[in-house]
């Protein structure tokens, strides 16, 4: 199968916690830009599954050098868009917890971004490391509101900052998540242009080629989407693609006119799917702890 050139303006990245699974699509594909990961991902992972399965769990602290580990196999296998590592936090986990974890992941390869979750707590996390040269990737996005909070939270930063709003889960809730991707993008054109937009949760090819037709600077997916992108030879969207194309009649996402120029604390960042996104990773992350851990 012939990989793809780069017409896409996108950087490509691979939603997953398996080596194995980059290499494949790198191979698929011809490149990999870079590499998303979370707590439920690294739950995934085979070699976890196969510890989990024989009856096996992880302390706290072997299971994060087990996340360690993946993240190290998978750093040279991708381009610049690196490897976004996210940090445990529940619901309790303050803004200093989170940034004490960051720094620790940050060393562990040299093309770390670390994930924080568009709460008040995450941005407090994301302003600071932003400061002390961290790269960050707020994921769990929602909302505008949560779009133009990071964007303030995180002016002056000298990397570029991802914010990854998530389309499958607002799909799965009957709203047409691209519509939010397509927001931030036009919010984000009064902006000095920091931020970028890393389009998420993406189920299917329709979706792919939505993020590309919005301009979207990255694109993270499962390889199975990947491998459906080549399948069908690397399609590319035309002029007449309609982005909300979807199988479902999904509601459509208002814009609103916010002031990026605004205190980012100023912002209603609560959002019930960023809550449950929260509480599923660390449902997840806790199924491979032992219960003393």
């Amino acid at each position: 199968m012939n990989s793809a050139t780069r017409k896409s303006k996108a950087q490509l990245l691979v939603d997953g916690g398996d080596p194995q699974e980059t290499l494949r699509v790198r191979n698929v594909v011809g490149y990999v830009d870079g590499q998303t990961t979370n707590p439920t991902l690294v739950a995934k992972n085979p070699e976890v599954r196969t510890i989990i399965s024989s009856g096996q769990k992880f302390s706290s602290q072997e299971e994060l050098q087990e996340y360690k580990k993946i993240v190290q196999a998978i750093s040279p296998l991708v381009g610049g868009a690196g490897v976004s590592i996210e940090v445990f936090a529940d619901l309790d986990t303050t803004g200093e917890d989170m940034l004490a974890q960051g720094r620790q992941m940050f060393s562990w390869i040299p093309n770390a971004y670390i994930k924080y979750p568009c709460t008040h707590e995450g941005l407090r996390a994301a302003q600071i490391s932003v400061r002390e040269g961290l790269r960050v990737n707020m994921t769990l996005c929602f909302s505008q509101e949560q779009a133009a909070a990071v964007y303030a939270a995180t002016k002056g930063s000298k990397a570029t900052v991802y914010v990854s709003p998530f389309v499958g889960r607002l799909d799965d809730h009957g709203q047409n998540g691209m519509d939010l991707v397509k927001n931030i993008k036009k919010m984000y054109e009064a902006g000095d242009g920091h931020v970028h937009v890393l389009a998420a949760s993406i189920r299917h090819l329709k979706h792919l080629l939505g993020s590309f037709t919005l301009d979207a600077e990255l694109v993270t997916a499962p390889a199975k989407v990947w491998e459906e992108w080549a399948g069908a030879s690397f399609p590319l969207p035309g002029k007449d693609f309609v982005v909300q194309g979807t199988d479902t009649q999904l509601k459509p996402i208002a814009y609103k006119a916010l002031d990026l120029n605004r205190e980012w604390e100023s912002f209603d960042v609560r959002h019930d799917l960023t809550t449950k996104g929260i509480q599923q990773f660390v449902a997840d992350y806790k199924s491979t702890l032992k219960q003393s851990a």
